[in-house]
Parts: structure tokens; C-alpha cells; sequence
């Protein structure tokens, strides 16, 4: 069932990324920019687990997890469709693509492992951490584009985004990136920054308007940060042992 799920995952990521790029398309041009981050995210996450990159069932994982925060929402303003729709389609997302045997196809590949050699516990710290950058950049995308954005959410999402590159590439520049982008983030939040706008709910609440953004985001990207502060720092540490 590996192939067969892994396709219906592909489906409901390129519903949304059709979805997103019609809204950026038609919609109102205020929410232009918003829209197209979103397209251009989940794009990304598509054509990874199309082309089975290591990392890619990670951060479609953590886009999934993503669209699943909608569901909480539901608890505030009730059963509304279109939030139902999307928070339990996005929550498929994730229960699609976990397992050992979808684990096989990426990470645990033959193909990983010779290019790569990671250690099982970098494995894991790695994984944890794209799974928490792929949950926070969608909503760094709404917190830094949405209707009248200031400069600082935009310097913060390419912060994020700039983060993100580097984890995907290993580099420990991307870990720090991420952690200033959680930092500034969380800075927003507490000078009392808004966001402008909210994400396509017919109701307003406080998970995907107002200040949720900045905290939300902020804290989940200090989350890779907090993962692998230790291994890095022994890494540094082993190094000058060896000098």
C-alpha cells in the first residue's frame, strides 16, 4: 500500500497547490503574495516526494501537520465544511506518509545512505527538525504576507526560508537562521504585533488571526534550534579537541 498511499498524498498536495495558485490568481490582490508563498510551499513539498529526496516525506508531514491546527479551530466556531475539509485532508496527508515502509522510500533509502551516511540519532534530530521548519513555514507565509505586512515579518520569513535551505543542506547556518527567525518572530509578538488578515475562515479566531502568527511560528522555530544546539555544540567541541 506504500506506492498507493504515497500517490493520494501527491493528490491532495497538487489539489492545493492548484487550489492556492487560483486563489493568488483570481482572488484579491492584497492576498496575492499570501497565496503564492503558500503555492510555492506546497509545490516544494509536492515535487520532493515526487522525486523521493530524502527529507521530502518530512516536511510534507509537517505541512500536513500544518493544515491540521485548522481542526482545533473547529472547537472555537463549530463544524464548518470548508475548515473540516481541510484540516482532516491535511491530516491525511501525514497519516499517508508515516510508516517504516514509506520511511523506506526516503530517509532508509539505499540511495540515502550511500550519499549520505547519516547516524540514526542525527536521523532522528534531522527528522524532527524538518517535520517542525515544514509545520512553520505556511504559517510564517500568512504571518509575513497577509494584507499590509510589515518589514520586519518579511525579513523574519526570509529568515525562516533561508533556514530552512540550509537544514535541507546540513549546514549549521541553516539551524541558526531558523532560531533567529523563531527569535525575531517571537519579538513581534511581544512588542504586540497583528497580523492583518485571516486565512480563509468564515469566523474569527484568535488560531489564525491576530497574534497567533508571531507566537505560533516563533515557537516552532526555535524548535530545530533547541534539537540540535547539543549536537552541534559537540561537534565544535570535538573539533577543537582534535586541533
Amino acid at each position: 500500500m506504500v506506492g498507493i498511499r504515497r500517490a493520494i498524498a501527491l493528490l491532495l498536495l497538487g489539489f492545493y497547490v492548484t487550489q492556492f495558485a487560483m486563489t493568488a490568481w483570481l482572488g484579491p490582490d492584497e492576498f496575492f503574495p499570501a497565496y503564492l508563498g503558500l503555492t510555492l510551499c506546497y509545490t516544494l513539498a509536492f515535487i520532493a516526494l515526487a522525486a523521493e529526496w530524502f527529507w521530502a516525506r518530512w516536511f510534507a508531514i509537517g505541512v500536513g501537520n500544518f493544515g491540521s491546527l485548522m481542526l482545533l479551530v473547529l472547537l472555537q466556531v463549530g463544524m464548518e465544511p470548508i475548515l473540516a475539509f481541510f484540516g482532516f485532508s491535511h491530516l491525511a496527508i501525514a497519516v499517508l506518509l508515516a510508516g517504516e515502509g514509506m520511511a523506506a522510500r526516503y530517509e532508509y533509502s539505499e540511495q540515502t545512505s550511500e550519499r549520505w551516511n547519516f547516524q540514526e540519532e542525527s536521523l532522528v534530530l534531522l527528522r524532527r527538525a524538518v517535520k517542525s521548519a515544514g509545520s512553520t513555514i505556511p504559517i510564517l507565509i500568512l504571518y509575513a504576507l497577509m494584507p499590509r505586512p510589515e518589514a520586519w515579518s518579511v525579513l523574519t520569513l526570509g529568515a525562516g526560508v533561508v533556514g530552512l535551505l540550509g537544514l535541507l543542506r546540513g549546514r549549521t547556518w541553516g539551524v541558526l537562521a531558523l532560531g533567529a527567525a523563531g527569535l525575531m518572530a517571537l519579538g513581534d509578538f511581544a512588542f504586540g504585533a497583528q497580523s492583518a488578515g485571516c486565512f480563509a475562515v468564515p469566523h474569527t479566531s484568535w488560531l489564525v488571526c491576530g497574534t497567533s502568527f508571531p507566537l505560533v511560528s516563533g515557537i516552532l522555530l526555535l524548535a530545530p534550534a533547541a534539537l540540535l544546539a547539543k549536537p552541534m555544540l559537540q561537534f565544535v567541541r570535538n573539533r577543537r579537541t582534535a586541533e
